[in-house]
């Protein structure tokens, strides 16, 4: 009888074990999902202290890349018109490398309309690399407002994270490119889009610096009042591309061969994308849905594109300022009376009662936590049940999050020397801790995993505070 106590008490100790390191193992692959998102913060386990300031060129506000060695990469105009990439060092602030992508025009660029700089992204499936893609388009003033220039020259760089060197030159295959162009990364394709003769050419190449596949969408505005709706919108939807025009969404595999069709309604456009779907305003305007106050227009409803059916849900679609997936492909919904949660598949998932308000929606580790006038609320991504609620927090910002903890910045006292920073544990909203901010910051926000407090600097430019 002892024997099978033994056994019994063994078998009971190894099974918890494995469900431990299953547990861990999947808080691990969480993570590692939220370190490439960003505006996740890295961990903080105790309150920030500050790493460096910035009050000249302020280049951390252009970081698009956290690689994996640790730096910061983004691109810049420079002061003489040229387009410059450039990376970081989070812990100090200082430049490491600086690599020209575009050379200086031969006339200096006006005041009033600043070149653009150029952008980058993590390039491969392993994102060792970078590409960055830069142009000399802009806009010149015209009368009261501003007049459109498309580019004559662009140029397209494979770049080594670490030290900045040109690991392939790829300007080349995307010689000619027109008006308004977008640049994104699709597994190991630089993709770039233009509109040419009112069509939209989209363009993939290699590393190689072959042009691997080329697209064509016909960008007809479908009345005078959309002409300035003629630049194609072009995003990465789960492994394919969707080219988002005013007539229709056309999905492309990595082959760069149409998926799926679906036209669009007149007083219809792309919301956005979560995941593998895609979400359609059907509201006619293009009123912001990051938050919510109750601006929903009755029986407005949501077009989506799911994995495979088109499907319409009441309301306007909540777009996360953060999530880490673990919801399982949750959608959410509001109307004049309910929150919605959707399945991927469309499936209604659950039905809560509308908040008042929502300033602000992320979703971590199988939770959903909203931002409700003064108080924080967790639901459960799985029922929407309530879990838990902490009132009386007037926040400055929007909640910001390193995965495990929600960090919200409360109004402070009229006579309070210092504004207070809360980290509140993102399972029951307890407070793991608390710490004075630097005085005088106008507003903070996560940058490529750095916590950036901005404040107002002289003639109109802004100082950066980085705690970390």
């Amino acid at each position: 009888m002892l024997t099978v106590a033994v056994t019994l008490v063994v078998g009971l100790v190894a099974v918890a074990v494995v469900g431990e390191v299953r547990e861990a193992a999947r808080e691990r692959a969480r993570l590692a999902v939220l370190a490439t998102l960003p505006r996740v913060l890295a961990p903080l386990d105790a309150p920030p202290e500050v790493l460096w300031t910035d009050d000249t060129d302020n280049l951390l506000l252009g970081t698009t890349v956290r690689t994996a060695g640790g730096l910061l990469v983004g691109a810049h105009a420079g002061d003489d018109g040229s387009s410059i990439a450039h990376a970081l060092d989070p812990a100090t602030g200082e430049v490491v490398w600086e690599r020209e992508l575009l050379a200086a025009p031969a006339t200096a660029p006006q005041p009033d309309a600043p070149p653009q700089g150029g952008f980058c992204q993590a390039h491969g499936a392993d994102g060792t690399l970078v590409a960055c893609f830069a142009g000399d388009d802009g806009s010149v003033p015209d009368g009261d407002g501003f007049r459109y220039l498309a580019p004559t020259v662009t140029r397209l760089l494979l770049l080594d994270p670490q030290d900045g060197t040109v690991v392939a030159d790829l300007s080349d295959a995307v010689a000619g490119t027109g008006a308004v162009p977008a640049f994104l990364v699709l597994d190991d394709l630089a993709v770039v889009s233009s509109v040419v003769d009112d069509v939209t050419q989209v363009v993939a190449v290699d590393r190689a610096g072959a042009v691997a596949w080329r697209h064509t969408v016909p960008v007809e505005p479908t009345s005078p009042a959309r002409v300035d709706l003629r630049r194609a919108e072009v995003v990465p939807l789960g492994q394919h591309l969707l080219v988002a025009t005013p007539d229709e969404l056309r999905v492309l595999d990595g082959t760069g061969a149409t998926v799926r069709a679906v036209p669009l309604g007149s007083d219809e456009f792309l919301e956005g994308t979560s995941g593998a779907t895609a979400l359609v305003s059907t509201a006619g305007d293009r009123a912001p849905v990051d938050l919510f106050s109750g601006r929903v227009g009755e029986g407005e409803t949501t077009k989506v594109l799911w994995d495979d059916h088109v499907g319409e849900v009441p309301g306007r679609w909540l777009r996360p300022h953060v999530d880490d997936g673990s919801a399982h492909g949750l959608l959410l919904t509001v109307d004049h009376e309910n929150l919605y949660g959707w399945d991927p598949d469309g499936e209604l998932r659950w039905t809560a009662d509308r908040p008042s308000s929502i300033e602000s929606l992320d979703v971590l580790a199988g939770r959903v936590h909203l931002t409700v006038g003064a108080s924080l609320m967790t639901l459960d991504a799985r029922t929407g049940g309530e879990l838990w609620r902490r009132g009386g927090l007037v926040l400055v910002d929007e909640v910001l999050t390193d995965g495990r903890h929600l960090l919200a910045r409360p109004a402070a006292p009229a006579d309070a020397p210092h504004a207070e920073l809360l980290a509140l544990d993102a399972t029951d909203g307890t407070i793991a801790w608390r710490t004075e901010l630097p005085p005088e910051l106008t507003f903070l926000q996560a940058v490529s995993g750095l916590l950036v407090g901005v404040s107002a600097g002289e003639e109109d430019s802004w100082d950066l505070t980085v705690l970390g």
